[in-house]
């Protein structure tokens, strides 16, 4: 009889052991399915409000570096455009808050020759941050940044016009106007040159300017496309050798 009671209350308790074991497993695949789902339900939330982010900015070189062009950030995609910057040994593009980069979010690596370029953002939480920056990993030196906030419509962009005038000995005559996503050259003419580009600058500032397109010599009527770019740091246009390194040109805009 002993021997009968102690088979059966060990088997009692092994069934209770087995039982509790049970009910803690599906405890547990309980919980992590429920930490999967809020995971999923902020992940879909971020998507949401990052749909709503259109931010805009002009790259500008930090300390005796140079980097120009333009940053966008729209339909949860990054994009450089007219992007230039120079060499550096490990470049990478990154989301900020203010100049904090150590606790900004890492993009991607650059293309150091490639003038447009998109980056799939759509992990980040784009509403954080209104800084891109192009920082040296290896040095661990900032080499531009681009203050970004919401862009301008079109059609909530001013007109504005300016007149070309030679610089130095170069002659250059006719009309820019930059009207919208367009900046259009009028009646123009310039002295003849092995490599003319159009730029936005402010103040006639190449160095910090934004470049357009190569002109033609030959044309009286040009137009650029200027969709995506944030024209609102720039007041002038110039006509730029890129190969004697000097202004032909320049027309001060205004509204």
């Amino acid at each position: 009889m002993k021997t009968r009671t102690l088979l059966v209350s060990v088997a009692l308790g092994t069934t209770l052991v087995l039982g509790a074991c049970g009910n803690s497993d599906t405890s547990s695949s309980g919980d992590k399915m429920d930490t999967k789902t809020e995971m999923s339900d902020k992940q879909d939330k971020m998507m949401k409000a990052n749909e709503k982010v259109m931010l805009q900015g002009s790259f500008a070189g930090v300390g005796k570096h140079k980097v120009s062009g333009m940053a966008t950030i729209k339909d949860n995609k990054l994009m450089l455009t007219n992007f230039v910057t120079e060499e550096g040994p490990d470049l990478h593009v990154y989301l900020v808050k203010g100049d904090d980069v150590k606790n900004g979010a890492e993009v991607s690596a650059i293309d150091l020759k490639d003038k447009t370029q998109t980056f799939d953002v759509s992990d980040k939480d784009l509403t954080k941050y209104d800084n891109v920056v192009i920082y040296c990993e290896k040095a661990h030196e900032t080499f531009g940044q681009a203050p970004v906030s919401e862009g301008m419509d079109d059609t909530a962009m001013s007109m504005m016009t300016g007149t070309f005038a030679g610089v130095g000995t170069h002659k250059v005559s006719g009309t820019a106007t930059m009207e919208g996503s367009t900046l259009k050259l009028a009646n123009f003419k310039t002295d003849e040159g092995p490599d003319l580009h159009v730029y936005l600058t402010k103040d006639g500032d190449i160095n910090t300017g934004m470049e357009i397109d190569a002109i033609d010599l030959k044309d009286a009527e040009q137009s650029f496309d200027l969709k995506n770019l944030d024209t609102s740091a720039y007041n002038s246009v110039v006509i730029y050798c890129q190969k004697a390194h000097e202004a032909f040109g320049k027309a001060m805009l205004e509204g």
